[in-house]
């Protein structure tokens, strides 16, 4: 995952999409990840979209949330 990240990362995209990015990662690697996330969010600007399973994820990382379901917005806030 954090390959992944770092591979990703290496032309400091202005939009970036994360799928899990905190899946597999032991809780301290979790909570590494999550505030390196917030870091480039607040030092480049950039737009992150993520999917999750993991709320603590949302509320660590999220300002809003969007549901979707079959295509459709069933939540946004």
């Amino acid at each position: 995952m954090k390959c992944e990240l770092i591979a990703a990362l290496l032309h400091s995209p202005r939009v970036l999409f994360l799928n899990e990015p905190t899946i597999g990662l032991d809780v301290v690697i979790q909570k590494k990840m999550r505030d390196f996330i917030k870091e480039y969010n607040r030092h480049y600007k950039a737009t992150i979209l993520l999917t999750f399973h993991y709320m603590s994820d949302a509320k660590e990382l999220c300002r809003r949330v969007l549901i979707i379901d079959k295509g459709k917005i069933v939540f946004d806030g």
